[in-house]
């Protein structure tokens, strides 16, 4: 079995199935496009409300995210892989712009989040949002925007992009969270004072 036909198998067994059920179809659909913007809102009360080592968590997901997320949009204009709607494979439940499949954009920005704080004093959490980035792979297949390998593909870049960028962010960890904390404070600092924001 090639490559392209394990990845067509797996999707044919991961996508809806005709008679799934409505909650199931609802579940997949909330996951697969809402759920990354409960985690802005989340990242947003965080920065606001939460520590210092909230924040520096915080800075460093969002550029290791970024990155991952800049790297995953070059490689899907430029490879330009049709997704499974495009090809008229399996079947389609949310609406989506007919863009590169390969990699997954929404995989790439939970498995930043996730490898970003998997390699950071807050393990744990990462490994919760390791699971959570599956999840998220699997509802993206199953509504029929993506194919399993977009998935793998995201994920594995989104490991080299953290692991490559260790040593730079361990050496200019400081300097970067100094730099846009103090850009925070000064922008904020009517409303710090108050007691509002931290």
């Amino acid at each position: 079995m090639s490559l392209d036909q394990l990845n067509l198998y797996l999707f044919h067994i991961l996508n809806v199935p005709d008679q799934a059920s409505i909650w199931m179809i609802n579940y997949a659909s909330l996951i697969a496009h809402d759920l990354v913007y409960l985690f802005l809102l989340i990242f947003a009360i965080a920065w606001f409300r939460g520590s210092y080592e909230v924040k520096t968590g915080i800075i460093k997901a969002f550029i290791f995210t970024a990155i991952t997320l800049l790297m995953s949009e070059v490689l899907s204009a430029v490879l330009n892989t049709p997704r499974p709607f495009m090809m008229d494979v399996g079947r389609t439940l949310i609406e989506h712009a007919p863009t590169g499949s390969f990699p997954s954009n929404h995989m790439s920005i939970f498995s930043g989040i996730a490898f970003a704080y998997y390699f950071s004093p807050q393990r744990d959490l990462g490994r919760i949002l390791i699971w959570t980035a599956w999840l998220v792979a699997w509802s993206r297949v199953y509504v029929g925007v993506h194919f399993p390998i977009d998935m793998l593909g995201a994920f594995l870049m989104a490991v080299i992009v953290n692991l490559a960028g260790l040593p730079l962010w361990w050496k200019y960890e400081n300097q970067i969270i100094n730099f846009i904390l103090g850009i925070h404070y000064w922008v904020f600092s009517p409303l710090i004072r108050m007691g509002w924001i931290k």
